[in-house]
């Protein structure tokens, strides 16, 4: 599986970031290793609205902290930080443990998950299940286990891409609802702590 180096930041121009990102950022970022890019901009999230979630996708946590070192040391980029006003407010990094569809859609969610960690095995079985629902309202569906979030309350999220929030809150509603969802989650400890709806800038 690969590592997902995530970002929470302010982007003063959210127009000049996205395309940036969109044209030449791209170019830049696999020279230092990055697999993925994705930017997602919160706007249903409490006091995380208005702010954007930025990822970057390793194959390997050595990957990801030498990817992180080499983009400060790359004078565009850092330009581009500073031209759109970015200002970097938490650093979190991810295992992607289990994914089932596409990572593409206009919108995005993430839940905020507790709970005690699964093996893979028992991840991938639970993937199943869930898409089997989710598939229903999404694109796309990805697991991730916290590995290094500082003292965060959560230790896992689930990241979905769709073009219809109310069908993916539907499937999502009927997942729920469904005894054997109850059960896995009895079973592993499970509680979501939250959620926040963005629109993916990328």
């Amino acid at each position: 599986m690969t590592y997902l180096y995530s970002v929470l930041a302010h982007v003063g121009d959210k127009k000049a970031f996205s395309e940036a990102s969109q044209t030449w950022v791209s170019g830049n970022l696999e020279k230092l290793g990055v697999r993925s890019y994705s930017a997602t901009e919160i706007v249903m999230g409490g006091e995380m609205a208005g702010m954007c979630v930025i990822g970057f996708e390793y194959d390997s946590v050595d990957a990801a902290m030498a990817g992180q070192a080499g983009f400060y040391q790359d004078s565009e980029l850092v330009g581009m930080m500073q031209d759109t006003q970015v200002q970097v407010n938490r650093r979190i990094l991810f295992r992607v443990q289990s994914e089932r569809g596409e990572r593409r859609g206009q919108y995005g969610t993430i839940l905020y998950m507790a709970g005690r960690p699964l093996d893979d095995a028992t991840m991938e079985s639970n993937m199943d299940h869930n898409w089997s629902h989710i598939q229903n309202g999404a694109n796309g569906l990805t697991s991730l286990m916290s590995v290094a979030a500082g003292p965060a309350p959560f230790n896992a999220t689930a990241v979905t891409w769709t073009d219809s929030l109310d069908d993916l809150l539907s499937a999502s509603n009927k997942m729920f609802a469904d005894p054997k969802t109850m059960q896995i989650m009895t079973d592993s400890g499970t509680q979501v702590l939250g959620r926040v709806i963005g629109r993916n800038m990328l």
